[in-house]
């Protein structure tokens, strides 16, 4: 089923409750991918900084 759209500030049209949780479901599913990407970023970043403290430690094995 496709919603209709509606203005948070138009206080005359007030949105369905159906309306209100579409729009938090969405919202919460933007916020589950965005922390998502900042976990793979970082993993990355952590994964790096292992790396670089494993070389030199290798080396000097």
């Amino acid at each position: 089923m496709k919603l209709q759209s509606f203005d948070l500030n138009d206080i005359i049209h007030e949105p369905s409750d159906e309306q209100l949780d579409a729009l938090m479901e969405a919202v919460a599913t933007e916020a589950r991918k965005h922390a998502q990407r900042a976990r793979e970023q970082l993993m990355v970043r952590l994964r790096a900084e292992i790396r670089a403290i494993n070389l030199p430690l290798q080396a000097q094995a």
